[in-house]
């Protein structure tokens, strides 16, 4: 190797060949396991950075190359390196006349690591990010197009196991060895629950499946009953009609005020969260007479949907002239225990929640105002209505496709479900009226 130059600097090493091309290693957070990123440098038209596969304890990162070299798991000497493999594949280019750009850069890291590229296509992640690309078009229950947003969950919590084992999974090494060490990380270290990690191990198993009918080979421990993750009952909080009525005379705190009416709004719509706080009157459509209704696009499953105006929601925007003022989610969160817990909302029930201090899920019995989160109003809604109007007109409002799952979306609106709501809210306000009269 001829070298020209050598310079050592605090937080990278570089050596400079006659070619004028310079390799750089380097971190670019402190946080442990930190990323180690190359980066390839020649001449004015040449500047490419990539992240290795590999990751270092910050403390360890310093200008020693050869304790850089082990923390790479490479304890060769530097003639035999990934730095010495990039030059040279670079003067072989540059020979041949080839085009040097990120994909080039890191086929040599994959050549480095023993990979070859028919391999370097099969990794997990990457598969996962091409079955996401497939889902608008996929075909299920007779309906075209599947959200990913589990998908994409996934593929960040493959990132952060792959950084803590400090080795990148391709196809061929998903077997029971990979899904038992999958499993502890998610449940011990990120302290996930049970379905969570089980809805993980679902969609990995489903993109294995996809990609053996693309004739790519897949460990049939994969198809093992084992390949899979123990559910748990799910145990989720309500509100029911009492205790809303104690939530709505809340009266007090105007930060409290504004999340107690988009609570009650939530409670009668079903939105999720981040639909809910979108919400504006541009939303509002005349249904027939007298009669609105909300309309939205759900920003999770893409599909429109129809939803009923009840007569609190509408008190609410006529009390207000349009809809509470948005908040975000973790304030949202914080402010409707405090709303709760004001309103007296103090029986102990069982429940699951994430521990304040640790932020891992647990599940025992608490005050019910320490469970209620932002995903409340849109349990409260199907639970509050199921079989009152048609169990169709729900699963039309909320998007689920079976009255005690939901977390299955149908794709399918319309809007027979809107002549149900009011037909049975106009029969409760009547019935109301009449007990009325008879007192």
């Amino acid at each position: 190797m001829d070298y020209c130059g050598e310079n050592v600097g605090k937080d990278y090493f570089y050596i400079k060949l006659k070619y004028m091309a310079t390799v750089t290693f380097f971190i670019r957070k402190n946080k442990n396991p930190a990323s180690i990123y190359v980066r390839l440098r020649a001449g004015r038209k040449i500047d490419i950075t990539v992240k290795t596969d590999k990751t270092i304890n910050p403390k360890f990162w310093n200008n020693n190359w050869i304790r850089k070299a082990a923390a790479f798991g490479d304890k060769l000497n530097l003639e035999n390196d990934l730095q010495s493999l990039i030059l040279r594949r670079r003067n072989d280019t540059i020979t041949v006349g080839s085009l040097i750009s990120s994909d080039w850069l890191q086929n040599v890291i994959h050549e480095w690591q023993g990979v070859s590229q028919e391999d370097s296509s099969t990794y997990l992640v990457n598969l996962i990010k091409e079955y996401i690309k497939t889902m608008p078009n996929r075909l299920r229950n007779g309906k075209v197009g599947l959200s990913n947003g589990t998908y994409k969950t996934t593929i960040g919590r493959l990132i952060k196991f792959q950084e803590n084992t400090r080795h990148k999974y391709l196809l061929k090494e998903i077997d029971l060895k990979f899904k038992t060490a999958l499993f502890d990380y998610l449940k011990n270290d990120l302290g996930l629950a049970l379905n969570s990690i089980s809805k993980d191990i679902s969609n990995i198993k489903a993109v294995c499946r996809e990609a053996e009918e693309r004739g790519l080979k897949v460990n049939r421990q994969v198809y093992s009953k084992s390949f899979s993750s123990p559910a748990e009952k799910i145990l989720f909080t309500t509100l029911n009609p009492g205790e809303l009525e104690l939530i709505s005379k809340y009266s007090g705190k105007q930060y409290l005020e504004n999340a107690r009416d988009w609570l009650i709004i939530s409670c009668w719509t079903g939105c999720r969260v981040g639909d809910l706080m979108k919400l504006s009157m541009g939303n509002i459509k005349l249904f027939s007479d007298d009669k609105r209704v909300i309309q939205y696009t759900q920003s999770k499953t893409k599909k429109m949907v129809n939803i009923p105006r009840h007569d609190q929601v509408s008190g609410i925007i006529d009390r207000l002239g349009g809809f509470p003022r948005a908040i975000s989610v973790p304030k949202y969160n914080k402010y409707l225990k405090e709303l709760c817990e004001s309103a007296g909302l103090n029986e102990i029930i069982e429940g699951s929640r994430q521990n304040p201090i640790t932020k891992k899920k647990e599940t025992g019995t608490f005050e019910k105002w320490k469970l209620i989160s932002s995903h409340v109003g849109r349990r409260s809604f199907a639970t509050n209505q199921y079989n009152l109007p048609t169990n169709k007109a729900i699963m039309a409002v909320t998007g689920h496709s079976t009255e005690k799952q939901l977390l299955a979306y149908i794709g399918e609106v319309e809007s027979d479900h809107l002549e149900s709501f009011f037909d049975f809210w106009d029969k409760e306000v009547l019935l109301q009226k009449l007990e009325t009269f008879a007192d």
